[in-house]
């Protein structure tokens, strides 16, 4: 029997459009488990699962919008078909045990490093909104103590809006209920927030 206390825990909410069956909700883990590639897989399929016998609404673990190199491999990512196909299965999973499911969008900035394997393969700058290194930094899957290198200040911030808004799609294509922005942990949209991480004297400046 539950205690009056914590009753109101399983009763139904609504947010937005969306008829929660209980008040848990699982906030995000970021994982490395999408192996070999950044598509998600069998295992998180599963994880996802077994969650959503209970939990209310579910927010994913960090997903990357783009190749961004990560401070560790096998993160999952939504910028191509087949992540998105991943994801779709796992989506189907959490709808058929009733619950609700949201993509955690990311984007690293300048806290992301030119030899992770993901941003190697982008062959792309890291992108950040200044050229300022970010503190700290011990890579786990990199040889030795590398630490932050200073990232290239990205001429039209917009572009990131493309891909944040490509990702949202891809998301909606994979069945997500919905989305959350990562915009804490010193990640990209928190570099645009703080003057230590944004020194730009345009439109983006820190206000």
């Amino acid at each position: 029997m539950v205690s009056a206390s914590i009753a109101p825990l399983f009763q139904p909410i609504q947010l937005g459009s969306l008829t929660l069956r209980n008040r848990i909700f699982m906030s995000a883990l970021t994982r490395n488990r999408a192996v070999p590639t950044n598509s998600p897989n069998s295992v998180m399929l599963e994880h996802y699962r077994k969650r959503a016998t209970s939990a209310g609404l579910i927010i994913t673990e960090g997903v990357l919008i783009t190749p961004q190199g990560s401070e560790w491999p096998h993160v999952s990512g939504i910028w191509n078909k087949e992540e998105v196909a991943g994801w779709k299965n796992i989506t189907d999973a959490v709808h058929k045990e009733g619950s609700h499911i949201f993509a955690q969008l990311w984007h690293l900035g300048q806290v992301s490093h030119p030899d992770a394997p993901e941003q190697k393969e982008a062959g792309i700058p890291v992108y950040a909104p200044s050229a300022i290194s970010a503190r700290g930094g011990k890579f786990r899957f990199l040889s030795g103590q590398p630490g932050y290198v200073i990232p290239t200040a990205i001429d039209d911030p917009a572009e990131l809006l493309d891909l944040f808004e490509k990702a949202a799609t891809n998301a909606k294509e994979a069945g997500f209920d919905g989305v959350e922005l990562h915009g804490a942990n010193g990640y990209l949209i928190h570099q645009f927030l703080d003057s230590t991480s944004d020194a730009r004297q345009d439109s983006w400046e820190v206000q």
